[in-house]
């Protein structure tokens, strides 16, 4: 593919997300928001105003972050395992960050369940990497030791749930993802956090090139492969960590995003770096447009209508390129 052609691509899929980011903030049931969009050139103490910087602004920048991660973070694991199929949660991260959620549920009536999920994310994917240890590091023994922390904690989380039945609907909720409103860290911070995730990612992109090598050209450099390896697991351990806290768990897009970008942009990673953060950020973002409007006042959980959406969009690219799963 000629750079042009991918410049164009890479130019449709911002537009994309522009317009995707535009509907998350101003569209709303009955309109396509033109009225509140006019508010956001005004400064005042009026209710729109009020919306627009309490609620919509804070919820779309916590949507962009969430998909941004979740897809670089499946970029990596994609990558590092060679495995199409992997996605960020591999490293036991999802029940990790479910445990957080239902003990703050249970203990703090789920007060601040999102700081809970991020640390339960982080804490059970350092288990995973230092179970797998470094100097007898191995994709599979990880990929088996997460699914193991998987199971076990998801088994805490089934059991904390059947006892509480007076929470358990608030649980539930929880864990089918949402984008947290919690103010125990700022947006300020929040957003200092993703640009040192978006930093590291950039640094870890050469290393990814170099991982694509076959084994036996980096036979002479296993120390170096391997430092690499766990360099990036732990990188998108932090960035799935991260879309934790702004979103909750959210299947599918680690998945579909990192695979959509590769059948655009084949296997260069310079591209697919700044595909993913527009896909993942698009994706999430729609979603929430759609979660709170199709059944207003309502609103479904986000993890639904991203997996509502994510599965045919899939679908119909797998069925449009039926070479995906080839190098």
């Amino acid at each position: 593919m000629i750079k042009n052609k991918k410049l164009i691509i890479i130019t449709i899929l911002f537009i994309i997300m522009l317009l995707s980011l535009y509907l998350a903030i101003y569209a709303g049931y009955k309109d396509l928001g033109l009225n509140l969009l006019k508010k956001a050139f005004n400064i005042g103490n009026d209710p729109d105003s009020l919306i627009l910087n309490l609620l919509r602004y804070p919820r779309a920048f916590k949507a962009l972050v969430a998909g941004s991660c979740l897809a670089l973070a499946g970029m990596f694991m994609q990558a590092v395992s060679k495995n199409p199929l992997a996605e960020p949660y591999i490293t036991g991260i999802s029940s990790g960050a479910g445990l957080g959620i239902v003990l703050s549920v249970l203990l703090f009536n789920s007060v601040n369940y999102s700081l809970f999920g991020f640390f339960g994310a982080l804490i059970s994917s350092a288990l995973v990497i230092i179970f797998a240890g470094f100097s007898r590091f191995s994709i599979t023994k990880l990929i088996l030791i997460g699914l193991s922390v998987n199971i076990f904690f998801s088994s805490l989380i089934s059991l904390i749930i059947l006892v509480n039945p007076l929470k358990s609907y608030t649980m539930m909720l929880i864990l089918s993802g949402g984008i947290t409103t919690n103010e125990v860290i700022s947006d300020k911070i929040l957003l200092l956090m993703f640009i040192i995730g978006l930093i590291l990612s950039g640094i870890f992109i050469p290393k990814l090139n170099y991982l694509r090598l076959d084994s036996e050209l980096l036979e002479s450099n296993k120390g170096r492969k391997y430092l690499y390896t766990v360099a990036v697991i732990i990188a998108a351990a932090f960035l799935t960590s991260l879309s934790v806290f702004s979103a909750g768990i959210l299947g599918f897009i680690g998945i579909i995003a990192p695979q959509i970008s590769r059948m655009l942009f084949g296997q260069d990673y310079r591209w697919l770096f700044v595909s993913n953060i527009l896909l993942g950020s698009s994706l999430i973002l729609f979603s929430d447009y759609i979660a709170r409007t199709v059944i207003f006042p309502l609103q479904i959980p986000l993890g639904l209508v991203v997996a509502f959406i994510g599965a045919p969009v899939f679908v119909y690219f797998l069925t449009r390129k039926g070479d995906m799963f080839r190098d």
